[in-house]
């Protein structure tokens, strides 16, 4: 069962079902994210990566990583319920190591400092859907 997958593709679409607008001109199409970003399918392999794949199996051990470098105030707020507390980039860096995030980013000609601005954004919303009952999953 794929929930990282599924819970990515609400996430990346900011929530649930939005309503379709009426239809317009249609607008160029663009040829992928800005340069440096990563697309939409290597932020999904590099969080299948870190969260161990579709099954979310490294979640535990992700929050401890956070936990280990003094966030653990900032992941309680994304297991449990209610508002997610921020983090930053270089919280993000400190967490995964600066050398990991590299090798990701370069395996995939990505900016690293833009990787870790968009780990930043998504993992709060990732673990908290994760952890919908405010817990971490039992092993």
């Amino acid at each position: 069962m794929d929930i990282l997958g599924e819970i990515l593709k609400q996430v990346l679409a900011g929530g649930g079902p939005q309503p379709q607008p009426a239809p317009r001109q249609p607008a160029p199409q663009s040829k992928g994210p800005p340069p440096g970003m990563p697309s939409p399918e290597d932020l999904g392999d590099i969080l299948g990566q870190i969260f161990g794949g579709g099954a979310a199996s490294k979640l535990p051990d992700v929050v401890r990583q956070f936990e280990e470098k003094g966030m653990r105030e900032q992941v309680d707020s994304w297991v449990r319920t209610g508002a997610n507390k921020p983090v930053e980039r270089r919280q993000i860096e400190d967490a995964f190591g600066r050398k990991e995030l590299e090798e990701l980013a370069h395996r995939r000609n990505i900016d690293q400092n833009q990787l870790a601005e968009v780990l930043a954004r998504y993992i709060p919303k990732i673990i908290d859907e994760l952890t919908p009952g405010g817990q971490l999953p039992r092993r």
